[in-house]
């Protein structure tokens, strides 16, 4: 009998509790969900079968990621609807599905690190310290809540020691790894001599600042574990998920139901400046300006929120720097941070993440010396339902 590791603090026990939220939440999709393995190519996770852990996907082009403009709550109401983004294809093989998370945002929501860092980035983290290089560490060497990290050499990925498992002498006897992976976000033990193989080139790395890991957000753990998986689909919805952000010009689905006649009050920014009526069913895609939106059906009074965003951008560039002038265009909206982009797609790779002052934010205003390589730039920008941004904006 193997016996578990348990946490010593309150900030390593929400650590746990948060990755488990991501590797044991079991659920049942409706629909095909349009996927990706190395191993397998293109495939689906079948409707109807009981899936354990939340979706891998690195969705840079929708960015449609779990536990950061993805709320439990977004993706509870999509598993139900059946046109949600949640049964839509990504941008791309590589992409599927349209919602996930990736291994770094696994563990960077664990420690409760908001900024979006890439793999690559990973050292760059403010307490994130290594402890010894690939190859250099026993099991004995290995704390609850390490991080394992590679780059290069055939391997980029973050995954997080969630157990040690001691034998009844004491001996460690396994090592328990919690990883971001495609399809799904998992958790699994290994003996000490399969985890140096399997593990072989990762590093042993160190959160310096664990003990400023905030608690859990308990309201959040009780609404994932509470949730029934039989929910009846949702009389009214969009594609984006309950209480989600849209981009002012984007495209919503909207989806509706009733037994006979009905109509859909639309609500923004809470007066009521729209009814639809319709029929049964109504599925079609609509464009509204930017406010707050509730759609209430009339008689059920079954209603769905949304927001509709829009930033104004600009900058100039001079003798290497670029000056960003912003405004969210919304009292609700904070601006977080911003970040440079190497290349010039959609998908296009963090160069350099850049943290802005009190001041900035509220100016809405900064100068930043631009990286080599960096042809693009985000700005980030938060509300109650969560973070978002505006297009991928050149600097040149």
């Amino acid at each position: 009998m193997l016996i578990s590791t348990q946490p010593c603090t309150d900030a390593e026990k929400a650590i746990i509790r948060r990755v488990r939220q991501l590797t044991d939440f079991c659920w049942t999709p409706i629909r095909d969900i349009p996927t990706y393995t190395r191993q397998m190519g293109n495939t689906v996770l079948p409707a109807g079968e009981t899936i354990q852990g939340f979706l891998y996907a690195s969705e840079e082009k929708n960015d449609k990621f779990f536990c950061e403009n993805v709320s439990f709550e977004t993706f509870l109401s999509a598993i139900p609807n059946p046109h949600s983004k949640l049964y839509q294809p990504g941008k791309g093989a590589f992409d599927a599905p349209s919602y996930g998370i990736v291994c770094n945002g696994l563990v960077r929501y664990a420690f409760g690190i908001r900024r979006r860092v890439p793999t690559a980035c990973w050292h760059t983290i403010p307490g994130m310290r290594m402890i010894k290089p690939h190859g250099k560490y026993t099991v004995e060497d290995i704390k609850l809540c390490d991080v394992l990290y590679a780059f290069g050499e055939g391997e980029n990925h973050v995954a997080l020691v969630t157990d040690i498992l001691l034998s009844e002498s004491g001996e460690i006897a396994g090592i328990e790894v919690s990883e971001a992976v495609r399809p799904v976000c998992k958790r699994a033990s290994y003996s000490p001599e399969v985890f140096y193989e399997k593990y072989k080139l990762f590093a042993l790395w160190r959160y310096d600042e664990i003990d400023s890991v905030p608690l859990l957000d308990e309201a959040d753990d009780q609404l994932l574990w509470n949730s029934g998986l039989e929910k009846a689909i949702p009389k009214i919805a969009v594609d984006n998920g309950n209480k989600s952000n849209y981009l002012e010009g984007e495209e919503i689905l909207l989806s509706a139901s009733a037994d006979g006649e009905e109509v859909i009050e639309v609500f923004c920014n809470g007066k009521l400046i729209e009814e639809i009526p319709f029929y049964q069913r109504m599925f079609v895609p609509r464009r509204f300006s930017r406010g707050y939106y509730i759609l209430r059906l009339k008689k059920s009074k079954a209603n769905v929120e949304f927001c509709i965003n829009r930033a104004t951008i600009s900058h100039k560039v001079t003798d290497g720097n670029i000056t960003v002038t912003v405004e969210p265009c919304d009292k609700k909206s904070e601006i977080l941070y911003f970040d440079f982009r190497v290349a010039g797609n959609g998908a296009a790779s963090l160069a350099k993440y850049e943290e802005l002052t009190e001041d900035e934010k509220r100016s809405g205003n900064f100068t930043r010396p631009i990286p080599n390589l960096a042809k693009n730039y985000k700005v980030y920008f938060q509300n109650e339902y969560g973070i978002w941004t505006h297009p991928m904006t050149s600097i040149f």
